[in-house]
């Protein structure tokens, strides 16, 4: 039983607007008696609007926290695969690092286009790893060369973008040659994210035929598994 001042209450939050949930909530009366006291109620056509408004910006928003939900959910679980395959590798030694490289230089590395030993890539970790894996084969920093290529759209970016490789691979512009601009058709999703273009790096190696040839038997010795 309802004091008869909640009745009366909860007819004028209906008259005014209110959805049957949010009196229900705000009063703590049960929607079925809500319906009964309000089966009487003659709405005007502003308040079934309102009404009809309301309920459709809570479905709205409902569906905006399901969304969000399902979201963060999704980043969770991507985040918790990530660490799973991490774990998998564990540490990794000299000879996996060496192996990784030896295939990565399989796929990207110069081996049939002349005597030179050469790699190129769009990808900073990739070439940042590349590094790492020379320096297996005891070669410094210092002995290399780097060619950037961009696309002629990007021409006013070359310092800012040499700049980048410079910072994020700890290496000085004079070991740049010119860079080389060329003319293709730029996707509109590179155009919306212009900050994460960088353009291609070659890394040569100076004097490097007698590593190549090294690298080169490795892969061939591979290659026969």
């Amino acid at each position: 039983m309802y004091y008869p001042q909640v009745k009366e209450t909860a007819i004028k939050m209906r008259k005014r607007g209110m959805s049957f949930g949010d009196i229900s909530n705000k009063l703590g009366v049960a929607k079925s008696t809500l319906s009964f006291w309000f089966k009487n109620i003659i709405l005007t056509e502003s308040t079934i609007i309102k009404i009809r408004t309301k309920g459709k910006i809570k479905s709205i928003q409902g569906l905006l926290r399901y969304s969000e939900f399902k979201r963060k959910e999704r980043i969770k679980r991507h985040f918790l695969q990530k660490q799973e395959g991490a774990a998998v590798l564990g540490h990794l030694s000299d000879r996996d690092i060496l192996m990784i490289g030896l295939g990565l230089y399989w796929g990207e590395g110069y081996k049939y286009e002349n005597s030179e030993l050469g790699f190129t890539n769009s990808n900073p970790y990739m070439i940042r790893f590349y590094f790492k894996w020379l320096e297996l084969w005891s070669v410094k920093r210092d002995s290399l060369i780097f060619r950037l290529t961009l696309n002629e759209f990007f021409r006013r970016e070359e310092e800012k973008i040499k700049s980048f490789w410079v910072n994020f691979l700890g290496i000085k512009k004079e070991q740049f040659s010119k860079t080389t601009f060329i003319k293709t058709n730029i996707k509109k999703a590179s155009l919306k994210n212009k900050e994460k273009y960088k353009g291609i790096l070659r890394v040569k190696v100076r004097k490097g035929t007698s590593l190549r040839n090294k690298i080169i038997g490795a892969i061939d010795h591979i290659s026969r598994i």
